[in-house]
C-alpha cells in the first residue's frame, strides 16, 4: 500500500511534533531542522528512530552517517553528491535539513506516489 507525499508529511509533522516538543503547526515543509525547529543532535537520532517506526525505514546502528549522506541527495546544491561527505559536510546536511528534504527521502523510500 502505497502512501502519498501530503501523508507522509502529516504523519511525519506529529512524529516531530512530539519528538520536538512543539504543537503540530509550526511544522512547515519548509521548516529547516535545526534553524527552524531547534533541533539538536539527539533530536535527529530521535527522528531518524521514529522513521524507522513510523514509516519502516530500516536504519541500522552505525549508518546515521550513511543517512545523512543520502539525505544530502535531497538539498537543492548536492552537499556531497560525491557520496562522500566529511564531518564538516555532515554539520552543514543536518543545519540545512528542511522537513520537505526528509519527506522526500521517505517518499524515495517507500516508493511513494505524487
Amino acid at each position: 500500500m502505497s502512501v502519498d507525499r501530503g501523508e507522509i508529511f502529516e504523519r511525519l509533522r506529529v512524529q516531530m511534533a512530539k519528538n520536538l516538543e512543539i504543537g503540530v503547526d509550526e511544522i512547515e515543509m519548509d521548516s529547516r531542522l535545526v534553524d527552524d525547529l531547534d533541533a539538536d543532535s539527539l533530536d535527529l537520532l530521535e527522528l531518524i528512530l521514529a522513521l524507522k517506526g513510523e514509516f519502516g525505514i530500516a536504519v541500522n546502528d552505525g549508518e546515521v552517517k550513511q543517512l545523512l549522506t543520502e539525505l544530502a541527495r535531497f538539498l537543492p546544491d548536492g552537499v556531497g553528491s560525491d557520496g562522500q561527505l566529511s564531518d564538516q559536510d555532515l554539520a552543514e546536511v543536518s543545519r540545512r535539513l528542511s522537513v520537505g528534504n526528509v519527506v522526500e527521502f521517505i517518499a524515495d523510500r517507500v516508493g511513494a506516489g505524487v
